[in-house]
């Protein structure tokens, strides 16, 4: 009832018209005025299938013209009137729309002459008719070899074949990037022969634009003929840009998108020290004007106060769930992309910055009358609609190549045809669900099924696949999945292993000399000569650029992984800390640090769990932790607290004196060479004893006393030698009865590393021998930094420096390839 009463009673109170009937109405008023003043010139229709009733009408208006001519593409003249009719009811075969169409206007195939140009030789004809019987219903293909036979007309089924394949040949690819190196191969080839041209012909999007840019390595410009979407021009990624930065102004990847932008004229070398200094690593602010204050460096600062004013004028975009008018906030997206950029007309000339400023009137037009729209649906409209409006490149092509879509091909020409995306779902497409209308539905109401489009695409394949010389083109895999080759293919197939057997493998590969598949792999070769996997690196620089200073903390790096030594320390890199990083252990630990910290500075009167649990959330909050994550956690950090203060009046109750962040140097003499200890405690406590506790809070699991032993953990064993020995500032020398770490995280831990005053000095001269032999290994020139040496921590250990080491190519480790 909505598709029969309720829509044409909608139109007809709109005083509108369905636009299939309406181009029906304009087909037969122009037929009528052709049949009641005849044009005295050519009245041509060429290239349609008269797939539609508004097509046949017209077809009919030019066979009543006394000079009307209608070109047919592809017909098989072979087809008898019997066969026509079946063909006819037959949606998905490619002969069932001109089939239709001749029933139609009471013709037989035989009944139309061929187009005076058309390549008669006996390949042509035989291609056109393996090709055809290839595309036949999967019904009638029970009697294929009985088909061939009558096919062959006289000659051998293998001689038929044979010169139905000449110039036909097809290649699988493994994937579809190698699928379009095959297609980009072939159309360079191409040029190697002057005057030649060529056309890759595929209904894939994606696939034509990879292509494209392959091409650019050789200085050739091909684009796409159905264009590229708006949102991958510049003005429609500047406007999505935009729009995207408005509704979080703070944003640090939103804003560094939109300020890198070609558009955006700006300070690139301040704007790059402001993102170096001041964005990088956790975030810690709100909105821009937000980050510009707390910018300690007033000159950077300066390279964004701009923006902030613009941030101000698009204050509708910021909360994503209030809702808006879309008129309004189109004309505010305009405001704001004009004062983002010096030249107001930057972001709307040429043919894309035209199809943003249509794509933007489209948007105020629908989104008129939804009252409920908010930021965040607008921002999916826009997106979606940049997505779906092709943009033509203005580039001048190459003259003798081309890249189209099979609607683009249907009336043009090339000397050499490169079919890709030759899969199931991509060529043929398969028909979309109609959840509106139902199958039944649809042919109650007089509707062609959806297989049309099957027999449509079918059609201008086979019109493709007849060209003199043809490369067909599929992918194994699609998608990261594995795919299934076309249909037409599959039965192309099956019918040549039927009339050759064993030589019809042979009959579709390409020519040795025009088989891209090689040359591909010259490529291939020719990048792994000049990017070889590495070798595990060796560094063995001078003894005296190596570092005869460390701290408590490196020595333990220098025991899991030298070449962060050699890296950081030696040749001073630094790792970049990524954009809007989420929140991990070091900053974390940085905040719970300086929380305990504060906490121990407090009087004693005021060291209470809820002073405690208040510094820990405020620490973590001013770090960058979200707000809603400071939330979460702070139940558990609430019982981390009380257990804490627990735990320091069970073990430190009897606590004389006490030292936060206390730092200690130790001069010592190495295989003849000075060397510098280096170290800092979190927390020292001396006791009403005299002796020392040692303190080092973690954020994450402590370490276990099996590490130390084993020489991988030497921090507070190093520490503990340094404060008995006098070198810790400030700190008098004593003994050092017990040293642990605390773990404070979601709970809390604090586990016993030592069993007294002797087990704890055991423990530090264990750590200086240990130190010792380290450093004289290390001052030895042939010693190497090597990249986390010892097997048994690589799977709890990710090395800063990975990367730089290329270890997942040396080491087969791919855990951070």
């Amino acid at each position: 009832r909505i598709a029969t009463e309720i829509w044409p009673q909608w139109l007809e109170e709109a005083g509108a018209t369905d636009p299939y009937e309406r181009r029906l109405m304009v087909a037969e008023a122009i037929a009528a005025d052709i049949r009641a003043n005849p044009p005295a010139g050519p009245f041509i229709i060429a290239g349609s299938t008269g797939a539609t009733p508004s097509s046949r009408v017209l077809m009919q208006a030019a066979q009543a013209s006394p000079k009307g001519l209608v070109i047919l593409p592809g017909l098989d003249r072979s087809l008898s009137r019997q066969r026509q009719t079946i063909i006819a009811e037959t949606a998905d075969h490619p002969q069932s729309s001109l089939s239709r169409t001749l029933l139609e206007l009471n013709l037989s195939p035989n009944d139309i002459p061929i187009w005076p140009d058309t390549d008669l030789s006996d390949s042509a004809a035989a291609r056109q008719k393996l090709i055809q019987e290839s595309l036949a219903p999967a019904a009638e293909t029970a009697d294929w070899l009985d088909r061939l036979d009558d096919l062959s007309a006289g000659e051998t089924i293998s001689a038929f074949a044979t010169k139905a394949l000449s110039g036909l040949s097809l290649v699988e690819a493994a994937d579809t990037a190698e699928e379009a190196l095959f297609a980009a191969l072939a159309l360079r080839e191409a040029l190697e022969t002057k005057g030649q041209t060529a056309a890759l012909i595929t209904p894939g999007a994606t696939l034509a634009r990879q292509v494209s840019a392959l091409l650019k390595r050789w200085d050739i410009h091909v684009a796409p003929s159905g264009g590229i979407p708006l949102g991958r021009t510049e003005p429609g990624a500047f406007m999505q840009l935009a729009l995207s930065w408005a509704q979080d102004t703070g944003d640090p990847v939103a804003l560094m998108a939109l300020l890198k932008h070609p558009l955006i004229r700006i300070d690139k070398a301040a704007l790059s020290r402001f993102e170096r200094n001041h964005l990088r690593g956790p975030r810690h602010w709100g909105d821009l004007a937000d980050l510009i204050a707390r910018c300690p460096v007033k000159e950077e600062a300066k390279v964004l106060a701009p923006f902030a004013a613009y941030a101000e004028a698009a204050q509708c975009f910021a909360d994503t769930s209030t809702p808006l008018s879309g008129p309004d906030a189109v004309a505010t997206l305009i405001r704001l992309i004009d004062a983002l950029t010096e030249d107001e007309s930057a972001a709307w000339s040429g043919a894309a910055g035209e199809a943003a400023a249509r794509c933007l009137e489209h948007i105020a037009e629908l989104t008129e009358d939804l009252p409920t729209l908010t930021a965040s649906d607008f921002s999916d409209i826009l997106k979606h609609i940049a997505a779906a409006e092709m943009v033509r490149d203005t580039h001048k092509d190459h003259p003798r190549l081309a890249i189209w879509g099979p609607l683009e091909a249907r009336l043009q020409y090339a000397d050499r045809i490169i079919l890709a995306g030759l899969n199931e779902g991509v060529w043929p497409a398969q028909p979309a669900a109609n959840a509106f209308l139902p199958r039944k539905f649809q042919a109650a109401l007089g509707l062609p099924p959806p297989e049309v489009r099957l027999g449509l695409a079918a059609h201008d394949f086979a019109q493709l696949a007849s060209s003199p010389d043809v490369l067909l083109l599929y992918a194994a895999r699609r998608e990261d999945a594995p795919a299934l080759a076309s249909r037409w293919l599959l039965r192309l197939q099956t019918l040549a292993e039927g009339a050759l057997g064993s030589f019809a493998h042979a009959a579709l590969s390409p020519l040795p000399e025009r088989d891209p598949r090689p040359w591909a792999d010259a490529l291939r070769m020719d990048q792994q000569d000049t990017n070889l996997p590495s070798a595990r690196p060796l560094p063995r620089p001078p003894v005296t650029a190596r570092p005869n200073t460390l701290s408590v903390t490196r020595i333990n790096t220098l025991q899991r992984d030298p070449y962060a030594i050699y890296a950081g320390t030696i040749l001073r890199l630094k790792k970049l800390d990524a954009l809007d990083e989420p929140m991990d252990a070091r900053p974390r630990g940085i905040a719970v640090h300086a929380a305990l910290e504060a906490f121990e500075s407090l009087p004693a009167a005021q060291q209470s769990t809820g002073h405690l649990h208040r510094l820990l959330l405020e620490k973590l909050k001013h770090a960058g932790q979200p707000a809603h994550l400071v939330l979460a956690e702070s139940a558990s950090l609430a019982r981390a607290a009380a257990a804490y203060i627990t735990w320091r009046d069970t073990h430190i109750r009897d606590r004389l004196m006490h030292w936060e962040e206390a730092s200690g140097r130790m001069e010592l003499q190495i295989a003849g060479l000075p060397f510098t200890l280096t170290g800092i405690a979190d927390s020292v406590q001396k006791n009403t004893d005299g002796q020392y506790v040692i303190v080092d809070f973690k954020t994450g699991a402590g370490k276990t006393r099996k590490e130390i032993d084993a020489g991988f953990e030497q921090q507070l064993p190093l520490l503990a030698a340094m404060l008995r020995a006098g070198h810790m500032r400030a700190i008098p020398a004593g003994p050092v009865r017990d040293f642990g770490y605390v773990s404070v995280r979601y709970r809390f831990e604090a586990p016993q590393l030592t069993h007294g005053m002797e087990d704890a000095n055991g423990l530090a001269d264990q750590a200086l021998d240990t130190l010792s032999r380290l450093i004289e290994a290390y001052r030895s020139p042939d010693a190497p930094y090597l990249s986390v040496p010892r097997v048994q921590l690589r799977a709890a250990y990710i090395g800063e420096f990975d990367r730089l080491a290329r270890r997942a190519e040396w080491a087969g480790d791919t855990s951070d390839a």
